[in-house]
């Protein structure tokens, strides 16, 4: 999969913007609330890497029996819970 990579490279483009943040602003407030700002969306970025590396690896060993599995029960809850409202509301009528 190509995620990890965009990944990566969202990880190495919010650094980037932090060592740019700390040259840009002189010492004060103002620096203080963007190097705050950045420091939380690298940890979110952080974050995120890390919980999808589990759903990566989770699909690269899922079956195609079980994907077929997921997507048609996926297809027909709907349908089935639509027939289900019609059909509660023609007996409680």
């Amino acid at each position: 999969m190509t995620l990890p990579v965009s990944q990566e490279m969202e990880e190495a483009r919010l650094y980037e913007e932090l060592r740019r943040a700390i040259e840009e602003f002189e010492e004060g407030e103002q620096r203080q609330i963007v190097l705050n700002r950045m420091i939380r969306r690298l940890r979110f970025a952080k974050w995120r890497k890390d919980r999808m590396r589990k759903v990566d690896a989770y699909s690269q060993r899922i079956k195609p029996a079980t994907l077929w599995i997921i997507l048609a029960t996926g297809a027909i809850a709907p349908v089935l819970l639509f027939s289900m409202f019609i059909w509660v509301s023609l007996w409680v009528e």
